[in-house]
């Protein structure tokens, strides 16, 4: 396993590992300046997305590339001084590939108490529970999916539909991609952290435990001869509660 280490101004440091191209720390500052490590261990890739070789990092950049089994992949990763980390993905296939990236696992109070409390804001108006071959999206009005309005995670799988799951593991989506525009945001009312989240793709997958959550671009099948081309960008700072207009009551509790 080989670590690199992106640094910017504001003294944030982001660990990515180069073997499976993930982000394996994140030490960011909460409101009044004290840094913490913010992540968890990475959800696993896909089995094609291990292996990457990757160029030493230059100037806030890391560079990956993976070439496996007709898949070629380009991942650059800037590290940028108002808190963002951006993904620019580009992928060609020249036979039947599936591919995906690894997903960061958040807990913004950089411990491992509940990420319950943590008020999620998501501009998606249709939903489809992960791993499910559903023909159609359902809409997310009247439901307990609709983030619309912000709401804190653990009012939502208290609703009825969601009591016995452990957390969310279903795939979002919203009208227009193309265009990187921020899509996501999650606060934490005991640290003040809140972490934006932007895509030029039209869906993302959310997960969620006891004590992590993630926000993902979908893993995608590639067909022969077919190129694409996505950016993600993951920024962190901090926030007064006030500027959400929360929808449901947040209990502001850490819960070991």
């Amino acid at each position: 396993m080989t670590i690199f280490t992106l640094h910017n101004a504001r003294g944030m440091r982001v660990a990515i590992d180069t073997h499976d191209a993930s982000v394996r720390a994140w030490w960011a500052p909460d409101r009044y300046g004290r840094l913490a490590d913010v992540l968890g261990a990475a959800l696993p890739a896909a089995r094609s997305s291990v292996g990457w070789r990757c160029a030493p990092p230059d100037d806030g950049h890391l560079q990956l590339a993976l070439a496996k089994d007709g898949l070629s992949v380009r991942l650059t990763y800037r590290f940028d001084d108002d808190g963002s980390l951006q993904l620019d993905c580009a992928a060609t296939a020249d036979t039947v590939s599936r591919f995906s990236l690894a997903a960061p696992r958040f807990n913004l109070q950089g411990h491992h108490a509940s990420v319950g409390d943590h008020v999620l804001r998501l501009a998606a108006d249709r939903y489809r529970p992960g791993g499910l071959a559903c023909s159609t999206a359902l809409d997310v009005a009247g439901s307990a999916f609709d983030f619309r309005q912000p709401a804190p995670l653990a009012s939502r799988l208290a609703w009825p539909a969601l009591v016995n799951l452990p957390g969310f593991r279903h795939d979002f989506y919203w009208t227009g991609s193309g265009q990187l525009h921020e899509v996501a945001r999650v606060a934490d009312p005991a640290s003040g952290r809140v972490l934006r989240f932007s895509s030029t793709q039209d869906s993302c997958h959310l997960y969620s435990d006891a004590c992590c959550f993630s926000l993902l671009a979908q893993g995608v099948e590639m067909q022969p001869g077919q190129a694409m081309r996505f950016k993600l960008a993951y920024r962190l700072g901090v926030q007064d509660l006030d500027a959400f207009d929360i929808s449901e009551p947040v209990s502001m509790m850490s819960n070991k």
